[in-house]
């Protein structure tokens, strides 16, 4: 312990000296003031001040020859450092709970040290969870055409889809040239609509032939009724629709192939949506050779064009399979639809406001909205002409500082390579396919492929035509639900060749497939060769085989986007 000697005040005053008696040292102790205090009890009651400077006057009245100093020595122990308890404390914190005993004496914290405590990973738990919907849920579903008082309950279970349509697209579908309101199906259940499916009918051209067609779009079930098959029953009533609407052949977009491909759809391909940096797509258009040919002028479009473009449409329709013949009333409800920002045009001539083009004629055109480019189409004499429309659109978005373009066109399209750039440098291999992940799939499924090759006759007799084929041609089906051939006779001098189809009469050169591979080899999206070779195909001769390459070659698909794109 530290001791420690202190005085203040009168006690360090000098001693008296030894002669002095105890009453004189008591007498003047009276007299100077002590150093017990008086009891408040016997003294009068004085002020702070007066009290202080009495005091200090009867200090100052001492002699200073007193030597001796009458010291009273206190001693003034130091408090206890409570270092161990501290440290010991702070021990106890650092250490981690390992245990906890309930005992009826008290509860008992076992605690261990940091040092071996190992890590914790707080990894998330996910307990098995019970997928399958409730009973109700489960009931069969009643599908009907919906009422006038659906609509709002209808947009909000459309809100659910990846492009949701806006009220005013949901109202625009009235104005279409061929709405009928028995073609929006929605699924009931407990009063409650609980999926929602729409029939299109279009006219699809397969090739150069017009096919009467349909295409569903916005196919939605609620989340928490998926499971339970109310989006195939609402699949099957729109095909039971569609049959007796005459329909030959039925389209979809969707990112659920594999449902429809469980229900006898067909799977023909997907979308093809590329995306560059706008800078980075013109610097690579204007690396490229120029085109050779007139001069062209680009600028927006005026409605008196609308003609001109249909024009440009369909020389380039014709070369793929899936398009939609658009006659002008159906391109005016596509305009009304305002499902564009921006229509461009490419004219070659003078400019000048003309009705039938007789100073500029148009060659080329481009619709985009947003940042997406839907269509992209010239002149077939003007080749290369796409590129400066597209450089023409670049140009547009840098000026309007978008960071992305978009570009959508069939996967055959070499534009595909200047929106993304190179493919891959000389370390990594080449990347052949240019679909993206995210693109949709398109399904189809033939009805009726009598009435379907009754349509495509003058297309399959012009191939023989230009094949150099002289002699009878005939070629057999034999499917699960099919049988029939094609049989177009031996060109006679002056006669135009024709196409017979004869429903029941397979052949000696036949084709041995399924429906599925039937009806990717009628839309031109099979390869002879390649399905004999897997086992898809079992041709009978090999005249048969030949005659499939030839009639039935594989063409590029491509379904626009500015048909179904939300306005």
């Amino acid at each position: 312990m530290d001791f420690y000697l202190l005085g203040t005040g009168d006690n360090m005053l000098p001693a008296r000296s030894s002669r002095t008696g105890s009453s004189s040292r008591t007498g003047s102790s009276s007299r100077t003031g002590s150093l017990r205090k008086p009891s408040r009890s016997n003294q009068p009651t004085r002020s702070s001040r007066s009290t202080t400077v009495k005091k200090t006057s009867r200090v100052r009245k001492r002699s200073a020859a007193q030597t001796e100093c009458d010291i009273r020595p206190t001693a003034v122990v130091a408090p206890k450092k409570k270092k161990a308890a501290t440290s010991s404390r702070r021990r106890s914190r650092s250490k981690a709970i390992g245990a906890v005993e309930i005992r009826p004496s008290g509860t008992i914290f076992s605690r261990r040290s940091d040092e071996n405590r190992e890590a914790i990973h707080h990894l998330p738990e996910h307990p098995p969870v019970d997928l399958t919907p409730p009973a109700w849920m489960q009931e069969e579903c009643q599908v009907g055409p919906a009422q006038a008082g659906d609509q709002t309950e209808i947009l909000q279970l459309l809100s659910g889809l990846p492009t949701p349509p806006s009220r005013a697209e949901f109202h625009a579908s009235v104005d279409h040239p061929e709405h009928d309101s028995a073609n929006r199906l929605v699924a009931r259940l407990a009063g409650r609509i609980v999926g929602h499916i729409e029939i299109a009918p279009r006219t699809i051209m397969i090739g150069s032939a017009p096919v009467k067609a349909a295409a569903l779009d916005r196919v939605a079930i609620l989340p928490e009724c998926r499971g339970a098959g109310h989006g195939q029953r609402l699949v099957q009533a729109a095909e039971r629709r569609m049959r007796e609407l005459g329909v030959i052949a039925a389209f979809s977009r969707t990112r659920i192939a594999s449902s429809f491909h469980d229900l006898g759809w067909s799977v023909l391909g997907r979308d093809c949506a590329s995306a560059g940096r706008p800078t980075d797509i013109l610097s690579r258009l204007l690396a490229a050779p120029e085109r050779q040919g007139p001069d062209v002028t680009m600028r927006q479009w005026r409605h008196v064009e609308l003609p001109a473009i249909l024009r440009i449409y369909e020389q380039n329709a014709s070369r793929f399979v899936g398009t939609t013949a658009r006659t002008e009333a159906y391109a005016r409800w596509l305009v009304s639809r305002k499902a564009f920002d921006s229509i461009i045009v490419a004219l070659q001539g003078n400019d000048r406001y003309d009705l039938h083009e007789t100073t500029a004629k148009i060659v080329g055109y481009c619709i985009q909205t947003g940042g997406r480019v839907l269509e992209v189409m010239a002149d077939p004499k003007y080749q290369g002409l796409e590129r400066e429309i597209l450089a023409r659109v670049c140009a547009e978005a840098i000026e309007n500082d978008r960071q992305e373009l978009i570009y959508e066109s069939s996967p055959t399209d070499p534009l595909h390579e200047e929106v993304r750039g190179p493919a891959c440098d000389d370390k990594s291999p080449p990347i052949i396919s240019r679909v993206a992940p995210q693109d949709r799939m398109i399904v189809a499924r033939v009805f009726d492929p009598r009435s379907l090759l009754t349509a495509m006759a003058p297309t399959l007799a012009s191939r023989v035509v230009q094949a150099g084929m002289r002699d009878t041609v005939e070629l057999g089906f034999d499917s699960d639900t099919f049988r029939g051939s094609v049989t177009i006779p031996a060109a006679k001098d002056g006669e135009p060749r024709e196409t017979i189809v004869q429903p029941g009469r397979v052949g000696r050169s036949y084709l041995k497939l399924t429906d599925d591979e039937l009806t990717r080899l009628l839309l031109g999206q099979c390869d002879p060769l390649e399905a004999a070779t897997a086992g898809r195909l079992e041709p009978s001769t090999q005249l048969s085989q030949k005659l499939a390459e030839q009639l039935f070659p594989r063409l590029p698909l491509w379904c626009p986007m500015w048909d179904d794109v939300p306005a």
